[in-house]
């Protein structure tokens, strides 16, 4: 039984034949150009020196001394056990100028059998004939494919040599592989010279840049690993991220990791995996300049997914209900469009509308209820994709809908028709603990039950819609259920740090006394144009509306908004839809004024489009743009003005 030792019996044949003599003095690579490269490959056992003690760099080289060069610098000998020195590909070869008694033919034989050498259609190999550049391009291309680097995925660049047209059209692909991927280069004046021979140092550059994609000499700070089957699979290593994303680039199954862990990607999704800042610029800091800049600074909680945009070493660039912003590379996961088993999506029961939210820390899927009215394009059965709630994609990124839901955007200094019974009503007739133990304690009743006069009492003082209160009451203490609301009359969780959310809860006389300090910070903070934390009187999401700066859940008031919807399709539906509901969209500012003209100045203005605006009444102008009377924003004047055409019907889901 011969193993793989036939293989180096065969070597020490061509030693014989070719020479191999270490040398103990100068030679003839002593102080030549690529001495580095050849004694490199000489070291490895690829290359070897003539019986007189030289290496002759400049020689040219032969297609047979090529096939052993490729053969052994990709490690692709056969492992196939045989008799005598032949290997199994050998005994099959048929080149008729190929004898297998010659040093090169078990070489040869191998490289047929990677799929690196065909020969020529009379039957012959030319073994003796010099190897051209453009015939090495191609044996190198395909021991790279045999290896595993593969072409397809790639985005590779036409060739732009002066000489193109003079290449063999059947080498014209391998030749782009290998200049792409920086194997084989030009002579540096444009031309590639397909034509031409080889020399043994030419040689030498060649397989050490094969190898270094095929066997990195040592571990790179960098890889770029091509995702096959689900899996990232290391195809190339470098330096820096910019090599290493420049490359990753031309593919479209291609990521960079660095230590395992996935730090650019081309398409897919971004997911937090820890408490996030957004932040508006690279340099990963808040500005502090203007009034607005100093209210917009968004954040999310751990396992939110964001709209990847781009990646670089310092940051991950991402956008969230279309805000871009920036993070730190170390709080965000990245998951490419190949990997991708699973995403939060919408999807239509009825006539309503359900939000699937995939929590990536329990590997499932969760749902908070009904949140809405379905919108009319959406069809029962069907995935649904959005990155703000409104603005709906299908499984394949194609536009479906832009739908906004009533509750969600409604001004919230709007009145609610229910009375004080009525929301009592339903705190009575929708818990959903009865004869269950929650925080310790088994549920008989609707602790709720009651605020119903607070919360309309409330309304009327501090111009906050009482069904808002009521459903913020519900998510923030598990409809009442909760230790702090129990124990402290909390209702809001005030004061609860994470450290120590019990201990640091605030404590309340009453539930009502809890509900007027939520209403006195929300009016003065969140539902004031010059409050600490504007972003709009609504409920919104991450980029506009309370969501932005109340809670780092992205989806918070949705939540909330969903709440109200179900409490008033239960109710009898006396509240959605009977707001018009506008929002601003001329730029920024929108100024809203004290009459139907531009006589006086602006009593505020709302910076930026977008925001919801309730109108009341249209002021019929004759011969000019009509105005809107509207909702103040601002709860110190009872009517404001602007001019129909600063504004936006908003198409809601209906």
């Amino acid at each position: 039984m011969w193993r793989k030792s036939a293989m180096f019996l065969i070597l020490s044949v061509l030693t014989l034949l070719v020479g191999t003599f270490s040398v103990s003095a100068a030679d003839d690579l002593t102080g030549y150009k690529y001495e580095h490269q050849m004694r490199e490959l000489i070291d490895l056992g690829i290359m070897a020196g003539y019986p007189d003690g030289t290496y002759k760099p400049e020689r040219t080289v032969t297609r047979a001394e090529f096939a052993k060069f490729v053969v052994a610098s990709f490690e692709l000998q056969s492992e196939q056990e045989v008799p005598t020195m032949q290997t199994a590909a050998a005994q099959e070869l048929t080149f008729k100028d190929v004898p297998q008694d010659k040093w090169y033919a078990a070489w040869i034989a191998d490289a047929v059998n990677a799929g690196v050498v065909a020969g020529y259609t009379d039957g012959t190999f030319k073994p003796d004939a010099l190897i051209t550049r453009e015939q090495m391009a191609a044996m190198v291309a395909r021991a790279l494919h045999a290896k595993g680097v593969l072409s397809e995925g790639f985005d590779i660049p036409e060739l732009e040599f002066k000489d193109a047209d003079k290449i063999h059209p059947s080498y014209i692909e391998d030749v782009k592989f290998v200049t792409f991927h920086g194997v084989i280069n030009g002579d540096g004046l444009g031309y590639f010279n397909p034509k031409d021979s080889s020399t043994r140092w030419m040689v030498a550059l060649v397989m050490l840049n094969g190898r270094e994609i095929v066997f990195p000499t040592e571990p790179k700070a960098y890889q770029v690993a091509a995702i096959r089957d689900g899996v990232p699979e290391v195809v190339r290593q470098f330096d820096t991220f910019t090599q290493a994303k420049d490359y990753a680039k031309a593919g479209t199954a291609l990521v960079v990791q660095r230590e395992g862990i996935i730090v650019w990607i081309k398409n897919g999704i971004a997911v937090s995996n820890k408490f996030v800042n957004l932040f508006p610029g690279t340099n990963l800091a808040w500005k502090s300049g203007t009034q607005r800049e100093r209210q917009f600074r968004p954040y999310v909680t751990q396992h939110t997914e964001l709209q990847y945009r781009d990646a670089t070493e310092d940051y991950v660039k991402v956008e969230l209900a279309d805000r871009v912003g920036y993070a730190d590379p170390g709080s965000i996961n990245l998951i490419p469009t190949e990997m991708m088993t699973v995403q939060s999506y919408f999807t239509r029961s009825g006539t309503n509308m359900l939000h699937y939210i995939y929590n990536y820390g329990l590997g499932r899927y969760e749902i908070a209820g009904i949140i809405g009215v379905a919108p009319a394009a959406f069809i029962e059965g069907q995935k649904y994709y959005s990155w703000d709630g409104f603005t709906f994609t299908d499984a394949n990124g194609k536009f479906v809908t832009e739908a906004h839901q009533y509750f969600n955007k409604l001004n919230l200094r709007s009145k609610s028709n229910y009375t004080a019974e009525e929301l009592d009503l339903y705190l009575k007739e929708k818990f959903p603990h009865y004869n269950k133990t929650v925080a310790g304690k088994l549920w008989t009743t609707s602790p709720l039950v009651g605020i119903g006069q607070a919360l309309k009492e409330l309304e009327a003082q501090y111009d906050l819609n009482a069904l808002y209160l009521m459903a913020h009451a519900i998510h923030e203490s598990g409809w009442g259920t909760s230790k702090i609301a129990q124990d402290k009359k909390n209702l809001f969780g005030y004061g609860a740090v994470d450290s120590d959310p019990y201990k640091g809860a605030y404590t309340y006389d009453t539930f009502k006394d809890s509900i007027e300090d939520a209403a006195k910070r929300v009016t003065a903070n969140y539902q004031t144009v010059n409050g600490s934390f504007y972003n709009g009187s609504f409920l919104g999401n991450k980029g506009q509306g309370m969501n932005v700066r109340y809670a780092s859940d992205p989806y918070w008031g949705e939540k909330i908004a969903g709440h109200m919807y179900r409490a008033d399709i239960h109710l009898g539906k006396k509240d959605i839809f009977k707001e018009t509901l506008y929002m601003t969209n001329a730029g920024s500012p929108v100024n809203f004024r004290r009459d139907a003209s531009t006589n006086y100045a602006a009593l505020y203005a709302l910076p930026e489009n977008g925001l919801t605006v309730s109108v009341k009444e249209t002021i019929d102008i004759p011969n000019a743009i009509d105005w809107f009377r509207v909702v103040p924003e601002e709860r110190a004047y009872t009517n404001a003005y602007v001019r129909s055409d600063l504004l936006k019907l908003i198409p809601l889901a209906k």
